[in-house]
């Protein structure tokens, strides 16, 4: 009977335990981004009142939905813009 050949510590090891960390950043972001995605829903749910937004020139009344929701939007775009700006920093380097 035929065995399987043992693992020589090899370049295509180092290549596997690159891919296996890599696997382990994707799951923990996803597990992040689920938990924040349910205490933002959670936030949301209890916080349905309406609320009056004062803006430099103006001012109306809102729900606090709309206010958590563009809020959590804006600060997205935020990071994702910071994120881009330190790569493109970093490759012109």
């Amino acid at each position: 009977m035929a065995q399987a050949p043992e693992r020589s510590g090899g370049p295509s090891d180092a290549k596997s335990d690159k891919r296996d960390k890599r696997d382990n950043r994707e799951i923990i972001r996803l597990v992040v981004f689920g938990l924040a995605l349910v205490l933002l829903v959670a936030f949301i749910i209890g916080n349905s009142k309406d609320v009056k937004v004062n803006f430099v020139f103006f001012h109306t009344s809102t729900s606090l939905i709309w206010v958590i929701l563009v809020s959590a939007v804006l600060g997205v775009l935020v990071d994702r813009l910071v994120i881009a700006l330190g790569k493109r920093r970093k490759k012109g380097k």
